[in-house]
């Protein structure tokens, strides 16, 4: 349509309710949305005003892995409110009989909650925060109810490994996956694979006793490394990252990367030589370059206290002292942070051109 056929059309007032659902198909981020509202809303000789803005926030942003959970000091004060009020019904139900009406009251009234704040009126923070607390609120409550269940006789809670488990869990992971369906927020995402995680490890040990307490690393290994190719996934869906798709990823990342780091991390020779020292660390520069590459941060975050270790302890070789050993680490793993953060575009054109041309590209942002 020509621009001057739009310019002559009276500006209706913006459905919120269409816009919402705009953030809900994926067309949207929570944040464009509510700057499309505020733009909408302004006088007209807010253009020029709103343009600069733009600008502005665009450079602001550029190479920044956006967090968008919180919009304004709004959201926290709620997102206060909401905590203290779950505290406290939490203490007033304290020592409740049977446990799992407490649980089950209080996932309760996180639902209500986020009827309201999620829902209706679309507030990041405060969904964010009803999202990650009410799954494990609602397995707590599933726990509870089985444990004391007639004809269970309470061998849940004396074994956990039990196949009983299997029936918790699962509502654990159902009422996870309803309020995503329900509510949209994009950490839910992440909750709702890491209930299926969890679920897994029960169902694993159910049908093969031991075998997960036999080995755990390599479970969480797997588990870590499903929840990376998801968040690839929604990744390769949205590779300029303006979209709900990006949310999603980036949690799913946050979930997956200390499953990963901790799983490989614990599978390095279990001393202090100097040997496994240097194995850490390249393990750790390993990681660095698939973060580089998938220009998500969330694996050197998860590495960070291994490495830091890794160099104190080479540190420890010499002759320093324990205290000298310790700030030479702190700062040396400080500066590393702050060098690479600054100049994390320069690097990963540098390092990561390579990936730039193969199936890789095809889900990760652009080098250039």
């Amino acid at each position: 349509m020509p621009t001057e056929a739009i310019l002559s059309r009276d500006v209706a007032p913006l459905d919120r309710t269409r816009l919402a659902r705009a953030v809900d198909a994926g067309i949207l981020s929570a944040g464009q949305a509510e700057e499309l509202a505020v733009f909408w809303e302004a006088p007209d000789n807010a253009g020029a005003a709103a343009a600069e803005h733009h600008a502005v926030d665009t450079v602001r942003h550029v190479d920044a892995e956006e967090v968008r959970f919180a919009r304004g000091f709004h959201d926290i004060f709620i997102t206060i409110g909401i905590l203290v009020l779950l505290f406290g019904l939490g203490a007033a139900l304290r020592g409740a009989d049977p446990f799992w009406f407490a649980a089950g009251t209080i996932a309760a009234a996180i639902w209500v909650l986020s009827e309201v704040f999620a829902r209706r009126m679309r507030l990041a923070l405060p969904s964010f925060v009803l999202s990650v607390t009410f799954a494990p609120t609602f397995l707590f409550a599933a726990i509870g109810l089985a444990s004391g269940a007639p004809g269970l006789g309470g061998a849940l809670s004396q074994e956990p490994a039990s196949p009983l488990m299997l029936v918790p869990a699962f509502v654990g992971f159902a009422g996870g996956a309803l309020h995503y369906w329900r509510f949209r927020v994009p950490v839910g995402t992440a909750v709702v694979a890491g209930t299926l995680v969890f679920l897994a490890a029960v169902f694993v040990e159910a049908a093969l006793p031991g075998v997960f307490h036999r080995n755990p690393v390599w479970f969480w290994l797997g588990g870590g490394l499903a929840c990376f190719a998801l968040a690839m996934y929604y990744d390769a869906r949205d590779r300029e990252r303006v979209t709900v798709a990006s949310d999603k990823a980036f949690w799913l990342h946050l979930l997956a990367a200390p499953m990963i780091v901790h799983s490989l991390m614990s599978l390095m020779p279990a001393n202090t030589t100097v040997l496994s020292a240097g194995l850490m660390i390249a393990g750790f520069l390993v990681l660095a370059l698939v973060a580089l590459v998938v220009d998500r941060r969330a694996l050197l975050v998860s590495g960070l206290g291994y490495f830091g270790y890794a160099v104190g302890r080479l540190l420890a070789e010499t002759a320093a002292s324990e205290e000298t050993v310790l700030a030479l680490t702190m700062v040396l793993l400080g500066g590393f942070i702050l060098v690479l953060g600054s100049a994390w575009s320069h690097v990963r054109r540098r390092i990561a051109r390579p990936f730039a041309i193969g199936p890789v590209a095809r889900c990760v942002p652009a080098f250039d």
